[in-house]
């Protein structure tokens, strides 16, 4: 019998800028959520929105308000890189599926078979 209970058994602790957080496993609505809010134009509007998605994952009150604290810092601050890899890993095991883009593609038409021939 599989037990889906036991799928669920990974670390969910990291480290980032220092901190140790832990990240909680959300309902399915937090994510679908996201699918229905605007584009921001501006690129502050959408740090923000990250940040808010982040702390939507994370377990406690005090790891979310050390995470806005860890923001916040101007000496030492996280770049947008490692802002990025950790959001794309809590989505990649919120929902078992990794957000890796996709592979290029091949310039050209490529080989195919040779054409058939009408007798």
């Amino acid at each position: 019998m599989r037990n889906f209970d036991e799928d669920l058994d990974q670390d969910l602790g990291f480290q980032i800028g220092g901190e140790s957080y832990r990240m909680r496993y959300v309902r399915p609505e937090v994510l679908a959520s996201w699918e229905d809010e605007p584009l921001e134009e501006k690129s502050e509007d959408v740090l923000k929105r990250q940040d808010m998605r982040i702390v939507q994952f994370l377990e406690t009150e005090d790891m979310r308000k050390r995470w806005m604290a860890l923001r916040a810092r101007e000496e030492d601050a996280l770049p947008l890189v490692k802002l990025n890899e950790l959001l794309r890993w809590m989505v990649e095991v919120q929902t078992s599926r990794p957000t890796n883009p996709p592979s290029p593609l091949v310039a050209g038409r490529g080989k195919t078979a040779p054409s058939s021939k009408a007798a």
